[in-house]
């Protein structure tokens, strides 16, 4: 479980190249960010972050269902701050282009 033990903890997700998700994490916060590398963009790739109670039944993670759409290859980060799940993941939802790799990491607080 991240940010149970030091305050502050990051989980390296499993990369992802193809539509999916990657394999989830724990977390003790409501403090979350999540820092996303993605490289080989042709056009672009879209992606989800997402949230569970259960670690079964997940959900977008923004307010307002929208995902968000990388349109070169770059490190971006997301900030939840009152944000109390309890499992993270991260979805590529569709590649347009391109043989990308999705890296992603979460931090929690």
């Amino acid at each position: 479980m991240i940010g149970s033990q030091s305050g502050y903890e990051v989980h390296q997700f499993n990369n992802i190249t193809s539509a999916g998700v990657t394999d989830s994490a724990q977390t003790a916060g409501v403090n979350l960010v999540f820092q996303i590398t993605a490289s080989g963009i042709a056009t672009n790739v879209t992606i989800r972050l997402e949230g569970s109670l259960d670690n079964v039944n997940f959900f977008n993670l923004d307010e307002y269902e929208q995902d968000i759409v990388l349109t070169a290859d770059n490190t971006t980060g997301y900030a939840l701050n009152g944000c109390p799940i309890k499992f993270a993941r991260v979805r590529l939802v569709s590649i347009s282009g391109g043989t990308p790799t999705v890296a992603s990491k979460l931090g929690s607080a």
